[in-house]
């Protein structure tokens, strides 16, 4: 990497807690190293935009905000010259963590200053515009990732979804059909997730072993507790980062994931609620994405 490159900041300015004394911060942080230009945005669309132009001219492009953000800067980045990472500014920054950034957005822009090596990670291709960079899926997650209000998460970051997920627990179940490398199940259950990465919400709480995000995989994970008692040993299972023992948990992995689900069914990606919708496909791509990290520091799921 040169001594001084062009790093383009997208500034998601909605996100929970990005505040323009923070950004100003960041930006002074970033210039002891780089010549840094700065893009603020509020909507998704916005964001993608504004990552898609800064890709064509800047070494690197950073995404300020949450996981959405994130996933969408990603999705800007993938067939430009440009490198990729984040700054966390959301509620759970997953995206954060799995590249192994600290926390908090200033400290994160100081390992950014210091030595970086480059890591190569999977995405999973939704739309021609859209990318799964850590988590997605159909039921309760998008009812839960929608009820979540953005006041509270300002305060209590990953904690403010406790509340709505106990409100959908009798949520569902839905009939889905599950196809993965062409392979059908026919399930019924009360969330279909889709993984690059391995845990949720926090790193304890692990979805499952050895998910890589580099590996050209994508796991599947189907939560299927049929009353509260079934959540209970699920939870149990949770707190213990076994979240895969559960005898309601079912685990596959492959390149291609279909969800489909016979009545409308609620969809989140990277923590952005869709539509409802009867369909969610999920494509592999394959180390499609160079992110810059810190040189000393292991990210989630990595080697």
């Amino acid at each position: 990497m040169k001594a001084h490159p062009t790093l383009a900041l997208v500034v998601n300015a909605g996100a929970g807690r990005v505040r323009p004394a923070i950004v100003e911060r960041v930006t002074r942080t970033l210039e002891r190293r780089f010549r840094v230009e700065v893009h603020v945005g509020s909507e998704p669309e916005e964001i993608g935009l504004l990552a898609r132009a800064a890709a064509q001219v800047a070494e690197i492009v950073v995404a300020f905000g949450g996981d959405g953000t994130a996933s969408r800067v990603a999705a800007s980045v993938i067939g430009s010259p440009a490198f990729f990472s984040v700054l966390p500014g959301g509620s759970t920054n997953h995206v954060a963590r799995l590249l192994g950034l600290p926390g908090e957005p200033v400290r994160a822009a100081q390992a950014l200053v210091g030595p970086v090596r480059y890591r190569r990670l999977d995405v999973g291709r939704v739309t021609s515009d859209r990318i799964l960079l850590f988590l997605g899926g159909m039921g309760i997650d998008a009812q839960i990732v929608a009820d979540a209000s953005p006041n509270v998460k300002r305060f209590f970051a990953w904690r403010s979804y406790l509340l709505p997920g106990l409100r959908h627990l009798g949520d569902g179940p839905w009939p889905f059909v599950v196809e993965i490398d062409g392979e059908s199940r026919e399930i019924v259950a009360r969330t279909v997730l889709v993984a690059n990465g391995s845990f949720l919400v926090h790193p304890h709480f692990q979805l499952a072993p050895d998910i890589d995000p580099s590996d050209g995989y994508l796991d599947v994970l189907c939560l299927r507790p049929p009353n509260m008692a079934g959540w209970a040993e699920l939870f149990s299972w949770a707190a213990l980062g076994r979240l895969w023992r559960s005898r309601f948990v079912e685990h596959w992995r492959g390149r291609r994931v279909s969800i489909r689900s016979r009545v409308p069914a609620p969809v989140e990606v990277d923590g952005d609620r869709c539509a409802n919708a009867e369909e969610l496909t999920v494509v592999v791509e394959p180390k499609a994405l160079t992110a810059v990290v810190p040189a000393f520091s292991r990210g989630i799921g990595e080697a």
